[in-house]
Parts: structure tokens; C-alpha cells; sequence
């Protein structure tokens, strides 16, 4: 029988991945490396410095959690805020659906699906330059 602690430390990770696939989640192989590479949540118990007294070594530890939820409460914040930003996106409308397809296949965009399509993922098949700003990641960097 295995422990929680013999698990795979990529299992949730992989179970992500697998719930956003199963619901039609446009994601690019670029988006599916960064989640695989992303770094993990840092240990808010790292730079505790242990005295060996009980009520101090608790009491660093309590403060050190405490700035944890609150760093983590703010990367979730901000990744939130990314997450229902509406203005990343637009429409483009066809009068028909054989006019919506004719025009993503003349520019070969049709692989990428014929809905929802990566913008990262279109401009580099039409050779459109993107800014290199990017989101920041899950430690809110840039």
C-alpha cells in the first residue's frame, strides 16, 4: 500500500491537465510546457531560523504560514484577475459556416480548431512579431 508521501509529485498536475483537455481547453504545446516546467509553491517554512525554544520556533512558524496564505492569496489574486480578463480575446463573424472555414483554411489556421484558436499559436502561423510581455507566473514573477 502507498502513503500520500510515495504519490507521484506530478499527479495533481497531470490531473490538471487531463480535466482541462477533457474540457475542450485550447491548449498549445507551449502552454502545456509551461505548466509542466512551472516551479512549485515555495515552502513558507523555508527561512524559519529554530531556536530550540517551543513557544519561539511555533511562533516563527505561525507568522512564516501566516505571510504564505498571504503571499498565496495574492498570486491567486492576480492569476484571478488574468483568468476572466474579457479584453484578451475578439470575435470575427462569417455570414456562413462555409465562409468562416474557406477563411481559415486560406490562412491555415484550420489545425488550429475552427472556434476557440490560440492567438500565440495563429500569429506564429502567419508570421505576425508578438510582444514578449508575459503573464506572470504562479510565483508572480515576470
Amino acid at each position: 500500500m502507498t502513503s500520500p508521501d510515495d504519490q507521484d509529485p506530478n499527479t495533481d498536475l497531470l490531473a490538471q491537465l487531463q480535466a482541462q483537455a477533457s474540457l475542450g481547453a485550447p491548449l498549445s504545446q507551449d502552454d502545456l510546457l509551461a505548466q509542466l516546467n512551472a516551479p512549485p509553491e515555495p515552502d513558507p517554512l523555508e527561512n524559519v531560523d529554530y531556536t530550540g525554544d517551543l513557544e519561539a520556533d511555533s511562533a516563527a512558524e505561525l507568522d512564516a504560514l501566516a505571510k504564505g496564505f498571504r503571499e498565496r492569496t495574492a498570486r491567486e489574486d492576480e492569476r484571478f484577475r488574468l483568468a476572466t480578463d474579457s479584453e484578451h480575446w475578439f470575435a470575427m463573424c462569417f455570414k456562413t459556416r462555409a465562409a468562416k472555414e474557406a477563411f481559415l483554411r486560406a490562412a491555415r489556421l484550420l489545425i488550429l480548431g475552427d472556434k476557440y484558436i490560440d492567438g500565440h499559436a495563429a500569429a506564429r502561423i502567419l508570421d505576425i512579431p508578438m510582444p514578449t510581455d508575459t503573464p506572470p507566473d504562479q510565483n508572480g514573477k515576470e
